[in-house]
């Protein structure tokens, strides 16, 4: 069971991805993305992101929190933060930190004049100048070809295709959306979208059956 735990953390960990925020102003727009998180159909924890956009620029905030239990013990625990700044669709800075059931990572990184600076452990490494994350919450994500992967810090190739009309539940109702597959040479997954583009649901089927899915809970603008 260890064993096949350490494998389910690992695929959990590449899901977990990031965003933006700041304090709301009244010039900017500010929308809140919640989504409670399942696992094999059982509730284990919450990601709520925070997009906040002033004219061509948004910053963003995510946070998430799970836990797995086995036969009622707490057999995995994950928190991880990312804070990123954004400028026309391209990542302006990145600060993301995980707690991974007991072991700490710190990925960060800024625009310079030579590009993107991403600093993670003891390496250092230059990407280009306008990169995106897996930033979901923002569909034009999905005309990407790679994408950064806030908690490893790895820039990796993507592929996403469009699957056309869905159903899929969200909040307990059958909702009509657009469905996009994405596929990485780790893991894939079902995305689904509202027609006004909005993110409102994942699936990830990973290493063993398992199931991890996002549904979205509420959606706000204050």
């Amino acid at each position: 069971m260890k064993k096949n735990m350490t494998r389910l953390i690992a695929a959990l960990g590449l899901c977990f991805l990031g965003s933006v925020v700041a304090i709301a102003s009244p010039t900017s727009q500010q929308q809140i993305f919640d989504f409670t998180v399942f696992l094999d159909g059982d509730p284990v924890g919450q990601h709520v992101f925070r997009v906040e956009s002033s004219k061509a620029e948004k910053s963003v905030h995510s946070e998430a929190a799970f836990s797995v239990k086995f036969l009622m013990i707490n057999a995995y625990r994950y928190q991880h933060q990312a804070n990123e700044t954004w400028e026309d669709n391209c990542l302006t800075s990145l600060k993301a930190s995980t707690q991974d059931n007991g072991t700490d990572s710190v990925v960060e990184g800024e625009t310079n004049g030579s590009g993107f600076l991403l600093k993670r452990e003891l390496v250092q490494e230059m990407l280009p100048s306008c990169i995106m994350t897996f930033a979901y919450w923002n569909p034009d994500m999905l005309k990407q070809s790679r994408l950064l992967n806030p908690q490893t810090g790895e820039y990796v190739n993507v592929e996403i295709t469009p699957k056309g009309r869905d159903r899929v539940e969200v909040k307990g109702n059958k909702t009509t959306a657009n469905r996009y597959h994405l596929k990485t040479r780790q893991f894939d997954m079902e995305l689904w979208y509202a027609d006004n583009g909005d993110w409102i649901a994942l699936d990830s089927r990973l290493e063993g059956g398992h199931i991890l899915k996002y549904r979205l809970q509420g959606l706000k603008n204050p």
